[in-house]
């Protein structure tokens, strides 16, 4: 058996066909990445490439529980907020709109001043008063 590339060689190939859109070798990189060396700190941004990657496939399902695990495992992680967002996204995607509205307040209450806080907000207004029937 072949070794393992070393994990900032196999992150980076990963990431820059993540980048250049080569998403099926990227997905292959990242899912090598995260079996040889599942608990680094780059891991969780592996986790969520591989989400993002689905997330803009159209596998929301996919994509949420991709997310779920850089929230799980590196909550503290520096895609957490990122991850918190795009995972609301997806719920909304999958028509799942209170889900999807609990996660972006989430973001907003954790992380308030960041981008991700605002593009929460943003799509929060969009969605409008939720409904009053309750």
């Amino acid at each position: 058996m072949a070794a393992a590339p070393p994990p900032d060689v196999l992150y980076n190939n990963a990431l820059r066909d993540y980048n250049g859109a080569k998403n099926d070798v990227a997905i292959q990189e990242f899912n090598d990445y995260l079996k040889f060396y599942p608990n680094t700190d780059l891991a969780g941004n592996a986790y969520f490439y591989l989400a993002e990657i689905q997330y803009k496939a159209g596998d929301y399902q996919k994509a949420v529980a991709d997310y779920d695990l850089v929230l799980q495992n590196f909550p503290s992680g520096n895609k957490a907020a990122a991850a918190q967002l795009k995972k609301g996204f997806a719920l909304l995607e999958l028509g799942k709109q209170d889900e999807g509205t609990e996660e972006l307040k989430h973001v907003i209450q954790r992380y308030p001043r960041t981008t991700e806080a605002t593009q929460a907000r943003e799509r929060l207004r969009k969605l409008g008063p939720a409904p009053k029937n309750r």
